[in-house]
């Protein structure tokens, strides 16, 4: 049934494409094949007296994962990461995001199964950074991330991957309801409203598994909320240099300054913010982000920020009005699904409107207020730096 799956899918992709990109598709196609070929059945390691003991506990801890999903959050997990994979890589996936050197706009690509997406992901590292290569050529800015787990959409039963396996136990359960959640409602070329979605349910989903018995490390939630919360400091911090560097750029579209100037204004604002960072390291991850803000950071990985949780309020704030029942929510996400583009558009909005009302009246607290809170608030207050205010011009 797999082998003719895959067979479905290359003919589809031949018809709609004419062969003209199956090359690209080529490599998506064998690369998935040669995860699922070099699989093996969980149950046959945990069997195998040769299996490393962290592996197998790791093993047994997403079997109860996907049970919680089962059961409590009403995904289906049936048949679904019973295999496993060693991989030869950290990650599974590269993908390579684009933007032109005075936008903050990216490249987008189209595929026919699911929709267009502003990135385009290689099995092969090395074919990431030729096609990367490519277009920095062409004049482009790029940016190369390694992904660690990705979903086939209910196409095939992904398989647990070591790129992921050892991640502590919130994490791996967010990871794994967050992949889920895709197979569940998926809205072909809406990334926004995609991620968005599949955070929500992981991050709650998460939240909910670390109040049950199941996870018996008593700090593991303490843990995940703390590295939630790093990461969302230093993005916010990410995103005040999107949005002063959108206002730099301005002066390119509204032809003020020539493009020289504006790249002379980039360079100096840049070099502030290379400063900033290094006097605020220790509330910016304390060294993690080191490469990434020396020789990674340009438009296309400002690019790459807004893709996953643009909307994550509104389906937060749809929970709520579901009462937090899963089924509800489900049934409600799937009304948002069918809608037109703009008609869904306008009732996330309604919805991002009631999350933000509703925000600014609750003044904290633990469970999933905490997480959201944690999560979704950038803290942009706790980094100062003179040239979020001058843009570089000084």
């Amino acid at each position: 049934m797999r082998h003719t799956k895959i067979i479905l899918l290359c003919f589809h992709l031949c018809l709609l494409t004419g062969c003209e990109h199956l090359g690209y598709y080529n490599q998506a196609v064998t690369g998935h094949l040669g995860i699922m070929f070099s699989s093996q059945p969980v149950e046959a390691l945990l069997d195998d007296p040769q299996t490393p003991q962290v592996l197998r506990q790791q093993l047994l801890l997403a079997e109860k994962i996907l049970q919680y999903a089962e059961v409590k959050l009403l995904l289906d997990a049936d048949g679904k990461y019973g295999r496993y994979v060693q991989l030869k890589d950290d990650y599974v996936v590269w993908n390579v995001f684009a933007a032109q050197p005075v936008k903050l706009r990216g490249e987008t690509w189209c595929y026919p199964v699911a929709g267009c997406a502003p990135y385009k992901g290689f099995y092969a590292k090395e074919d990431a950074l030729a096609f990367a290569d490519k277009y920095q050529h062409l004049g482009f800015e790029t940016y190369v991330g390694g992904v660690s787990a990705y979903s086939t959409l209910g196409w095939f039963n992904d398989p647990l991957l070591s790129s992921f396996i050892h991640y502590q136990p919130l994490s791996l359960a967010e990871l794994l309801f967050h992949e889920l959640a895709h197979s569940k409602v998926w809205v072909p070329g809406s990334v926004s409203f995609n991620e968005s979605f599949a955070s929500f349910v992981g991050r709650q989903g998460a939240w909910e598994y670390s109040q049950s018995a199941l996870v018996v490390e008593p700090d593991a939630y303490t843990q995940w909320l703390e590295q939630k919360r790093q990461w969302q400091v230093f993005k916010g911090f990410a995103l005040q240099i999107k949005a002063d560097l959108e206002e730099i750029y301005a002066g390119v579209q509204g032809q003020t300054k020539n493009t020289a100037e504006i790249f002379a204004q980039r360079q100096r604002y840049l070099v502030q913010i290379q400063s900033c960072y290094e006097k605020n390291k220790v509330n910016l991850g304390g060294g993690r982000y080191d490469n990434l803000m020396r020789t990674r950071l340009n438009n296309a990985f400002l690019v790459s920020l807004g893709t996953y949780e643009d909307f994550f309020p509104a389906f937060e704030q749809l929970f709520r009005q579901s009462q937090r029942d899963w089924g509800e929510f489900y049934m409600q996400v799937a009304a948002l699904a069918k809608l037109s583009a703009q008609e869904r558009t306008a009732k996330l909005a309604q919805l991002l409107e009631a999350a933000s009302a509703m925000d600014e009246t609750f003044s904290g607290g633990l469970g999933e207020q905490q997480v959201a809170a944690q999560a979704n608030d950038n803290n942009a207050e706790q980094v100062h730096c003179d040239a979020f205010s001058n843009h570089g011009l000084n």
